[in-house]
């Protein structure tokens, strides 16, 4: 390990877990210029409710988890508010980056990006950054996740993400990120009042999975492809609401789309949606279907385009 330092007079607790070496973060800790490799269950480990705290210039190679965010037993929750992680750099994850759940609030990810691999354990479900339970307000610029990916057998589901969050997640700002090469979702996305802007997402299963309504400043999809196991692919799946009584509502003022294969621009599942987009630049091949409907989904009155519609 490379120096650690911390705005607290105390050094942060480290100890080990799994053979492994992990910081204990602290409210008000700084932790600045770790390098770690074959990191266990999180390289920084938040296991109570903390405030205020730094992560910045990390360098990983290898392991499972970088930032693990678990109450410790006698506790029943560990949200951390403030967060700010900045310019980190990590490869060959086998499980994800940085895991944030309970009630964590107004952080920051930035500058980060990270590599994992092809897992195969039986619960291992990879994700580069993932939210769960009620994180809110959370700000994730120019961050780059790729190859995420979990090799099931061929009749089932292959999951794995870039980035996700789940029902109950908040207000989300994703700027200028990136996720390529992950075997589901590139940006697999349940949370509200949630903005995508200026994000790309290529070669991956189903390169945006929006499950809510949301609104999109510029998103770039290219190239999806199937790497295995059952399931669509796509460049957007849109998760409707069996029997809503109003559609979910997706908006994107500029949409790029690029492939060389017919793969469907929007998978439309399960109740109503409504696309708007403004303008597009869309290069696919004649033919390629706009929308396909699934399990019921649909787009009444078709996708809305304020510009001329594209010629498929």
């Amino acid at each position: 390990m490379a120096d650690m330092s911390s705005r607290r007079a105390a050094s942060a607790v480290q100890i080990a877990a799994g053979g492994e070496p992990v910081y204990v973060v602290r409210s008000g800790g700084v932790y600045r210029g770790v390098r770690a490799r074959d990191v266990g269950n999180g390289l920084f480990v938040i296991r109570e409710p903390v405030r205020d705290v730094q992560i910045s210039d990390i360098r990983v190679a290898g392991g499972y988890r970088v930032i693990e965010n678990t109450a410790a037993p006698d506790l029943v929750a560990a949200g951390v508010v403030g967060l700010h992680v900045r310019g980190a750099r990590a490869s060959d994850l086998e499980r994800s980056f940085a895991r944030i759940r309970y009630d964590s609030h107004h952080g920051v990810i930035e500058d980060v990006s990270a590599s994992g691999m092809l897992t195969t354990g039986s619960t291992d479900l990879p994700v580069g950054i993932g939210f769960a339970d009620t994180a809110h307000d959370f700000r994730i610029e120019r961050c780059f996740m790729r190859h995420f990916q979990w090799k099931r057998r061929d009749n089932q589901y292959w999951n794995g993400d870039g980035f996700s969050t789940e029902r109950g997640n908040a207000r989300f700002l994703f700027r200028q990120c990136a996720a390529w090469d992950n075997s589901d979702g590139g940006f697999d996305l349940k949370s509200t009042e949630t903005l995508l802007d200026d994000c790309t997402s290529g070669r991956n299963a189903r390169n945006f999975r929006l499950w809510s309504s949301m609104r999109a400043t510029r998103l770039i999809s290219i190239d999806p492809i199937k790497i295995g196991g059952v399931g669509d692919t796509n460049h957007f799946s849109i998760m409707a609401v069996a029997g809503a009584s109003e559609p979910l509502v997706i908006t994107i003022d500029h949409l790029v789309v690029k492939s060389d294969r017919g793969w469907p621009i929007f998978d439309v599942h399960n109740g109503p949606a409504k696309i708007i987009i403004g303008s597009h630049d869309i290069q696919v091949p004649p033919g390629t279907p706009l929308v396909r409907s699934r399990s019921g989904g649909s787009v009444p009155g078709g996708v809305s385009f304020k510009g001329d519609p594209p010629k498929l």
